[in-house]
């Protein structure tokens, strides 16, 4: 389960409040990113389409709303027209129903991928948000977002945002709570899952992913070993290989040598042995590290350089070692 799929889960058990929850990955512009937040608004309304669009008109009072049904699945889409709204007002009307709504029941508004906000420099919507964040009006705030060093530029000090929300770090799950876990639907042991664990480095996805191909080949027929962990990975990375070929393929000279480095089982990246070994000076390997960092292809945390995504990590490993 991801940060998405905990908040969404989270938000399935509150009772007596109102859970706005909107993903903004995929937003072009600031006009997007108002469109998503009443489209989401309008999601939460209860009620037959009469009721919603009377609430609608009442939460809104300079922008309306279209009726769009699927005609496959049937579902009631209302989509926002704002009316020639310059941005800023359309922000206000979105607070200002929000603020409606927190009269009502307590709010709680979950924006996702919100480090897309930064893109546009010229709006500062961080800026706006913090306009309106800080009147109490009974309304929780979740900022999501998979890049992180991103995420944190918008809460540091001297932001808009600078104290406005506390960070919350998702901690790796308990090695025996994943056993409990998983031994329900695949036939494994505390040790080949201590193996998965290791092999994935805690990481939920790349242990989601093997154990969906366990229990589709295994299921509680077969006793699970490494050999069978090893050969769902490899499924995993052939499947991968084309799109990592093409990331690495993209990359500089310096910044392919860095990549390497990173996952060639090492964290003493700067000595003697590892510069001779890549035929690569200090200053050219730091910079790299630094535009596969301004690239998102590796993270950082303290002064530790690391590849977030473990998939990746162990194609570089497997593939450019051979």
């Amino acid at each position: 389960m991801g940060k998405s799929s905990l908040v969404k889960k989270i938000f399935e058990i509150q009772k007596d409040t109102i859970c706005i929850y909107v993903d903004i990955f995929d937003i072009t512009s600031p006009e997007d990113f108002t469109r998503y937040l009443l489209e989401a608004i309008a999601k939460v309304q209860k009620g037959d389409i009469k009721h919603i669009v009377t609430k609608l008109s009442k939460l809104f009072k300079r922008i309306t709303f279209g009726i769009e049904i699927d005609p496959i699945t049937a579902e009631i889409n209302y989509l926002p027209k704002l009316n020639d709204l310059d941005f800023n007002n359309a922000i206000e009307e979105i607070f200002q129903s929000l603020f409606l709504l927190a009269k009502e029941k307590n709010v709680i508004l979950a924006i996702d991928e919100f480090q897309q906000v930064a893109l546009f420099k010229d709006k500062r919507i961080d800026a706006i948000l913090r306009k309106y964040m800080q009147e109490n009006h009974n309304i929780s705030y979740i900022f999501l977002g998979s890049k992180r060093h991103i995420l944190n530029d918008l809460f540091m000090y001297k932001s808009p945002l600078y104290e406005m929300a506390t960070p919350m770090e998702l901690l790796a799950i308990n090695n025996t709570d994943i056993f409990n876990y998983i031994s329900k639907y695949i036939n494994i042991d505390e040790q080949a899952t201590k193996y998965l664990i290791d092999l994935a480095d805690g990481e939920t996805k790349l242990i989601q992913h093997i154990c969906h191909i366990l229990y589709r080949d295994c299921k509680q027929d077969i006793s699970i070993t490494k050999e069978y962990i090893q050969k769902a990975l490899n499924e995993i990375l052939l499947a991968k290989s084309s799109t990592y070929n093409i990331i690495f393929d993209s990359l500089t000279l310096p910044q392919k040598k860095a990549f390497k480095i990173l996952t060639s089982d090492t964290n003493n990246y700067f000595t003697k042995e590892i510069l001779q070994k890549y035929n690569i000076l200090k200053t050219s390997l730091e910079s790299a590290f630094k535009q596969l960092f301004k690239k998102e292809l590796i993270d950082k945390d303290n002064s530790r350089y690391f590849v977030p995504d473990r998939a990746f990590e162990l194609w570089g490993g497997k593939i450019l070692k051979q």
